[in-house]
């Protein structure tokens, strides 16, 4: 009897593709049978694709850097009726200060967990609850050679089927000019690397994250020399290891960059400085993407101009790839309305969601729940 009411082995791996990863870790302690099907690299990827189609966000907010008030949230149901959960991480107790976010990409979160110059990370799944602390980088400060700025960025390289965290680290040059050094973690085979090549025609600009886009690492900058005047995006190649300037519109001179990535295209949006030296600023929002054109090349085209721009509204990415995420600065009106909403740059409507984020710092990033491993 039993035999004639199983179910075919497709229908169950169907079935179990379905389900979310808490029900499926549960699942592995049931069934050794269940344990290995849904521990198989086809079975993982198989839930991933399913997953990817309803992402959530997830946001980093604190008060200071004392670490007040912070807390890692995930929100989901974006489209509906909207749930946030407080994320706990395994290694928060140990940790000297708060960790930063990296990246999230494929359910996997890199964390930066060092106190100074990005110099300490972990890879962290908050579906399976999996955290791993990953070996020390390579390039460090020293009293002769003290590390000036560090930037990076955590993305999965296709070509190499590998997730890489790149680290950007620049140091002060005897004559004032900054010099560059990289190197790259492969999740794939647990070890750093410094890479030769690199970029010498920008300075990256502080205080943004390494932004994915079709299997590169992409960052705003400062031009010099031929871009002299401009910003720029610089962006590695996470398959062949090296580096390339993309000029942007000459639009951004006066205002903001924040690179972003939008249904799977380079765009950039641009916004008031809140200071701006010289009274020289710009007072409108503007939304750029890269695509490709019938010559084979790649230019910029203008989805959103928004004139009379409030510096209080701050664009801090993307939400599932094609609504952007804006954050309110300041306080907030007599309607009490929340302090973060999505942006479609198609229909132009917006989204509010219930976090009340006012006057905190905030990091904000798609994520989808996937049983990848840290390993």
């Amino acid at each position: 009897m039993a035999s004639s009411l199983s179910l075919p082995q497709n229908t169950i791996t169907d079935i179990l593709s379905r389900l979310p990863v808490k029900s499926l870790t549960r699942f592995k302690s049931v069934s050794k049978n269940w344990a290995d099907l849904t521990s198989a690299p086809a079975f993982i990827a198989a839930h991933l694709r399913r997953s990817s189609t309803d992402p959530s966000l997830l946001i980093r907010r604190y008060h200071s850097q004392s670490g007040w008030d912070y807390g890692i949230w995930l929100i989901t149901n974006l489209t509906l009726s909207y749930a946030t959960q407080l994320l706990r991480i395994p290694l928060e107790e140990s940790l000297p200060l708060f960790p930063k976010i990296v990246g999230s990409v494929d359910g996997l979160v890199c964390l930066d967990i060092s106190p100074c110059y990005a110099s300490d990370f972990a890879m962290w799944n908050p579906g399976t609850k999996q955290i791993k602390r990953l070996p020390l980088p390579l390039i460090t400060s020293s009293r002769d050679n003290p590390i000036w700025m560090v930037f990076h960025g955590f993305g999965f390289d296709s070509f190499n089927n590998d997730y890489k965290l790149v680290r950007i680290v620049s140091f002060r040059g005897n004559d004032a000019s900054p010099f560059l050094r990289v190197e790259v973690y492969s999740l794939r085979e647990a070890v750093w690397k410094e890479i030769e090549e690199r970029f010498e025609l920008a300075l990256l600009c502080g205080g943004q994250d390494g932004v994915v886009v079709d299997g590169s690492l992409n960052w705003a900058a400062i031009g010099l020399q031929g871009f002299a005047d401009r910003k720029v995006v610089i962006s590695f190649d996470m398959g062949r290891e090296v580096f390339k300037t993309i000029p942007l519109p000459p639009v951004t001179r006066y205002g903001n960059v924040k690179v972003v990535s939008y249904m799977g295209l380079l765009a950039v949006a641009v916004y008031p400085l809140v200071f701006a030296a010289n009274g020289n600023n710009m007072n409108r929002f503007e939304f750029w993407v890269q695509g490709d054109c019938e010559d084979g090349m790649k230019r910029w085209s203008n989805m959103v101009v928004v004139d009379n721009f409030s510096k209080s509204l701050v664009p801090v990415g993307t939400w599932g790839d094609r609504e952007l995420v804006f954050k309110h600065v300041g306080v907030r009106d007599r309607e009490n309305q929340s302090s973060l909403f999505l942006f479609d740059p198609v229909d132009h409507t917006t989204k509010r969601l219930p976090v009340d984020l006012v006057d905190i710092c905030f990091q904000g990033f798609s994520y989808v729940e996937s049983l990848v491993s840290v390993s």
